[in-house]
């Protein structure tokens, strides 16, 4: 098997070469707006900006002007000069808080790329805060997800690994791999000398690695589903009432309702939380064999979301002619099942009724038990991790290759098993960034806001 060789960390990545700047905070207005400087003529540059920084104690608010290339001012707001190692970055750092206008803040971000100063790249602050040890990799990704974190687990997944959770459990492994490593190294060095290793010894090592990788394997599955969100997508023939469903669950008219058949001709998709999980809901056009091309694409496009979606809502409505359709036996998804428009099922409610909800859209009836079935239904998707990190699709691979490695030879082999254990130590340490290539640098960055 060819193996890439890494090349370790970036000129960029390993910090200090430049000095940079960006807007740390939102973008558009806002009461404040913070401006970060990192590098080793931080100091230098911000006396040129804001000649009153001179001589401050660092790590202390001090309220100063900013003025510009052209001597004139731009602002006065507070600026916080930071110390190396002492910074969110490990180097020499600037933070500068000022009224929120787009306009101040361009000017103020001009004025230190004037005094030397060059603009940042996606997430390099944090990027030269994993190169001076303040962060290891799977820390930096934390900090992206918080920033993104849009429901509570989302946010907690990512706190837990922010304050290396995650890392620790990653460092058991490699220390594992490291002693492994370290007993066959020794029986091969020794070989000659008619020293014999200890083959079972190794089988339990290697054992006791791989369930380790399995332990963290494991999450991989509620890892997308807290971060990707739960696909739950509404089902039924044309006119069933999916689109007002769809809409009452989202407590917005997000779809066209209409009473003409076959309305909705793609996938509208919308998103809410349960239980703190983000849930994509995902409206379909009617089921239904018909001529209209347009039509049969949505139909179509309603069968591959059904084939994608974690959860599915089959709607029957309660005024249909035709008999509610028999549960279908090993369907690959839990399926919701609903009989729609239930305030038109006059006298008593058909047969059929068992194992369905019964939902009125109009009069509100049974949106509240479906909305805490799907919330079952929907946690059901994520295990109870019991305190774990919920890994994520860059960790599963690496994690896979290096299971893998320790997989593919016998314990009778020790020169190609020490091979293997190298390879997957490599693994195990690109996780954490101890090395890297730019591939997996720019994967992990490439996503991050500018000021971060």
């Amino acid at each position: 098997m060819a193996k890439a060789s890494s090349s370790g960390w970036s000129s960029v990545l390993a910090g200090g070469a430049d000095t940079i700047v960006a807007r740390a905070s939102g973008s558009g207005r806002g009461a404040l707006a913070v401006v970060r400087v990192s590098g080793r003529d931080t100091r230098r540059i911000a006396e040129k900006v804001c000649p009153e920084i001179a001589g401050s104690m660092p790590w202390q608010a001090r309220l100063v002007s900013f003025r510009g290339a052209d001597e004139l001012p731009i602002e006065r707001g507070v600026a916080i000069l930071y110390h190396e190692p002492r910074s969110y970055t490990g180097e020499d750092m600037l933070e500068a808080s000022v009224h929120g206008s787009p306009y101040i803040v361009n000017e103020l971000v001009e004025a230190f790329v004037a005094a030397g100063a060059r603009p940042a790249g996606p997430g390099e602050f944090t990027r030269r805060a994993v190169a001076n040890g303040k962060l290891d990799l799977l820390q930096a990704e934390a900090v992206r997800d918080l920033i993104g974190a849009q429901t509570a687990r989302q946010a907690d997944n990512a706190r837990r690994q922010l304050t290396g959770a995650l890392s620790a459990d990653v460092r058991r492994l490699r220390e594992a791999l490291v002693a492994l490593s370290a007993q066959l190294e020794g029986a091969l060095d020794f070989e000659d000398q008619g020293v014999r290793g200890d083959p079972a010894g190794w089988s339990l090592e290697r054992g006791r690695c791989r369930r380790l990788i399995a332990d963290m394997l494991a999450t991989s599955r509620s890892g997308e589903r807290i971060r990707d969100g739960v696909r739950v997508v509404i089902i039924g023939p044309p006119n069933s009432g999916k689109s007002t469903l769809f809409n009452r669950l989202l407590g917005t008219e997000r779809a066209i309702v209409t009473t003409h058949p076959g309305t909705t001709r793609d996938v509208v998709e919308g998103e809410l939380e349960l239980d703190g999980l983000r849930v994509v809901l995902a409206d379909t056009a009617g089921l239904r064999a018909t001529a209209d091309p347009v039509e049969r694409e949505g139909v179509r496009r309603a069968e591959a979301a059904v084939a994608s979606a974690q959860v599915v809502v089959e709607l029957w409505p309660s005024d249909a002619a035709e008999a509610a359709p028999e549960e279908r036996p090993g369907a690959p998804q839990p399926r919701v099942r609903v009989r729609s428009k239930a305030d038109l099922a006059e006298g008593t409610r058909p047969a059929c009724a068992e194992g369905w909800l019964w939902v009125s859209c109009v009069t509100g009836e049974g949106l509240e038990a479906l909305r805490g079935e799907l919330r079952a239904r929907v946690t059901a998707e994520v295990d109870d991790l019991g305190g774990r990190v919920a890994i994520a699709t860059r960790h599963r691979r690496a994690l896979q290759r290096a299971d893998d490695e320790l997989a593919s030879v016998g314990r009778d082999q020790p020169e190609i098993l020490a091979e293997a254990v190298r390879w997957a130590l490599r693994e195990v340490r690109e996780l954490t960034g101890e090395v890297a290539t730019e591939e997996v640098l720019d994967e992990v960055f490439r996503t991050f806001c500018v000021g971060k």
